[in-house]
């Protein structure tokens, strides 16, 4: 399995448009947002499961 594709993923967040996205972990994976085109988007780090910014 050493070739398998990473299924990781990481959480970035806009400011500029207040959209989350969940991203996969790759380094060739655009800085901007995917829906504005704002950059830089801030990382959510620390998402291991349930976060509180997704909690009602």
């Amino acid at each position: 399995m050493a070739n398998t594709p990473s299924l990781a993923l990481r959480y970035v967040a806009c400011d500029a448009c207040d959209t989350v996205f969940a991203r996969p972990d790759d380094p060739d994976e655009p800085a901007a947002c995917g829906r504005c085109g704002a950059r830089p988007l801030r990382e959510l780090s620390g998402v291991r499961g349930p976060d509180a910014y997704f909690a009602p």
